[in-house]
């Protein structure tokens, strides 16, 4: 045989040797990178929990915050002071940002959120009086970037209040004004 064809072989081998290390080298890295993702996706979904744990604990250790949440809920004009509807507006304010924070996952692929889930919390956050004063006055605007979820959000309003806010965005204003 002719060293030329032996030194082919060798290096054809050698070639051969290399392409199956660094296919097995891809394969461990792209597990590495599932078990990676997995992590990541496990951990934005328990910080998202546990957000939602800290706004809700306000109304559960606070009885004082907890009084005006209840006061408030039932009706906007049951506030009896700036103060009140301050703390009122900016509680439903955090409730809502929880709310965008599942969108914003949900189109990262984090998590699978259904229209039933979307009615649900909309039928929440819509469906007694003070809510629905916070969400057409002041928070409606927040979910605008999402003009099917806001649709289904203005649909169980007005299904629940008899009034379409379809047309309705509220303007743009400071926190210690109120409507």
């Amino acid at each position: 045989m002719d060293l030329v064809v032996i030194a082919q072989i060798i290096t054809g081998l050698a070639t051969l040797i290399v392409a199956l290390v660094l296919v097995f080298q891809l394969k461990k890295q792209n597990q590495q990178l599932a078990i990676q993702h997995k992590d990541s996706v496990s951990n934005s979904i328990n910080q998202f929990r546990q957000r939602f744990e800290d706004i809700t604990k306000e109304t559960v250790t606070n009885k004082e915050f907890a009084e005006i949440w209840v006061r408030g809920s039932l009706d906007w004009n049951n506030l009896k002071s700036d103060d009140e509807r301050y703390r009122f507006r900016n509680h439903y304010r955090q409730y809502m940002g929880w709310f965008q924070d599942q969108l914003q996952l949900r189109d990262e692929g984090v998590l699978k959120i259904t229209n039933e889930l979307i009615k649900h919390q909309a039928r929440n956050m819509v469906g007694v009086k003070g809510f629905a004063h916070c969400y057409k006055n002041y928070h409606k605007k927040a979910i605008s970037k999402y003009p099917e979820i806001m649709k289904i959000w203005d649909d169980i309003y007005k299904e629940i209040h008899g009034e379409d806010i379809s047309d309705f965005i509220p303007e743009q204003i400071t926190t210690t004004k109120f409507e």
